[in-house]
């Protein structure tokens, strides 16, 4: 049962850095079929492919995972709490990853992630992140 949506910038380096420890862990993860993805994930990081041929192989990889789906109230909730984040005096947060949290929360996934911004988000979005 995939649990864990995996955000772009562990993708990226798993593709530029297979041996890095982000990547090993994510090999694992893949293994075990615990990983799912976003309609967001795939269109950041599939249209990356260096050619053709690698533009292909990783829309079938993608395309292979899981979906987590926005579900309903999604951009209400997402407006909540961009508010919330807003009220709190924590800026420059971005819509994507917004999207990608809340679509974690609504699916009940953990988000593993290297971007900054989640962290900061937890004090006042229920995000939950994956730690290995």
């Amino acid at each position: 049962m995939s649990r864990i949506l995996v955000d772009s910038s562990i993708w990226i380096e798993f593709f530029r850095r297979p041996d890095a420890p982000v990547s090993l862990v994510l090999d694992q993860l893949l293994a075990h079929r615990l990983v799912c993805t976003t309609g967001l994930i795939k269109a950041e990081v599939v249209p990356g492919a260096r050619s053709a041929r690698d533009f292909r192989r990783l829309r079938t990889l993608f395309e292979a995972l899981p979906l987590a789906p926005e579900r309903g109230g999604f951009w209400a909730h997402l407006m909540r709490f961009r508010y919330r984040l807003h009220k709190k005096g924590v800026f420059g947060i971005g819509i994507p990853d917004l999207i990608i949290a809340t679509v974690s929360i609504q699916n009940r996934k953990l988000v593993f992630t290297t971007d900054e911004d989640f962290p900061r988000m937890i004090p006042y979005v229920p995000v939950r992140l994956f730690t290995p």
